[in-house]
């Protein structure tokens, strides 16, 4: 989650162009704690693919790193494809992709992500059932929180599923309600304190409900627990930008530019061009970001 009816999109993946992992074995591809870094994690994953395009967990890890990539149109591409490959197997892309819907603001589709990931959980099908009949008429947005609600209400004193509330938080973030979302994904992180995408989601919706310092906080607990969290540096820019601090918001973005994949997302490199011109007065350095050239930054900023 970043800080920000579906029209037709081509969700067909692009993949890297010369991949020297291609020959490598499936052991080595398939498994993240292997790989070096994130570019290496999402080369690995793309040959493992290619090799092996039934792989559904392969394509799901894949939507998960081009999701930390900054890379949300690449990441909702990864999780279709998981989901045509192996329905059951990677069911938890339709909660994954529901925020790429959001950040790419394709609400509608993560309305259906969202009750597409309900109907695949044995523990949750039956609040889609129930909650089905007294919700027509309602908005989308309605029918389908209520579903979520219905979900945390139908297992009383048993232990809270950290997963709701993460797809409440989503769905709060759609609506605006950023209080509720703030909520939602604090009460998640109480159950998975050492997953770092969901404190950069409890940052982004923070950064949203003009919360910046808060937000700060939550991004430098998901890099403390990942460094190479390129998504995190991007959004801590965003906050950096907000409080006024140029300069170290240019410093974060080129972090997360010398840790991105070969994906590169524009808007990392459009950000950077915006400070260097309007606030830092280098158009030397606007012209580098042109260029994608990182070098010229070496020397002037830490990063």
């Amino acid at each position: 989650m970043q800080q920000p009816a579906a029209t037709p999109f081509d969700d067909q993946y692009s993949f890297t162009a010369a991949n020297p992992y291609l020959s490598r074995p499936e052991s080595f591809l398939t498994n993240p704690l292997l790989h070096r870094d994130l570019t290496e994690s999402i080369l690995a994953l793309e040959a493992a693919v290619q090799n092996d395009p039934t792989n559904g967990k392969a394509w799901l890890a894949l939507g998960l790193r081009q999701q930390e990539n900054e890379n949300d149109s690449a990441a909702i591409s990864a999780f279709r494809a998981a989901l045509d490959a192996d329905p059951e197997g990677a069911a938890d892309a339709w909660l994954a992709i529901s925020a790429s819907y959001t950040n790419e603001s394709r609400a509608a589709d993560a309305y259906d992500a969202l009750e597409s990931w309900l109907r695949s959980s044995p523990a949750h099908r039956g609040s889609v059932e129930r909650v089905e009949a007294r919700t027509r008429g309602l908005s989308r947005h309605d029918a389908v929180t209520a579903m979520f609600l219905d979900a945390v209400r139908s297992a009383p004193g048993m232990e809270m599923d950290a997963d709701i509330q993460v797809g409440l938080g989503v769905l709060f973030n759609v609506s605006e309600e950023y209080g509720k979302a703030v909520d939602c994904f604090e009460a998640a992180l109480s159950k998975r304190p050492q997953d770092y995408m969901l404190w950069n989601k409890l940052g982004a919706t923070l950064a949203n409900s003009n919360q910046p310092d808060r937000a700060m906080d939550a991004y430098f607990n998901a890099l403390s627990i990942n460094p190479s969290y390129v998504r995190a540096r991007y959004n801590l820019a965003v906050s950096c930008m907000q409080l006024g601090q140029h300069r170290e918001a240019a410093e974060h973005l080129l972090g997360a530019l010398a840790g991105q994949a070969a994906s590169i997302d524009h808007s990392v490199w459009s950000m950077l061009k915006i400070i260097a011109d309007g606030h830092l007065g280098r158009h030397d350095l606007a012209l580098a970001c042109e260029r994608r050239d990182l070098s010229a930054f070496k020397g002037d900023f830490d990063f």
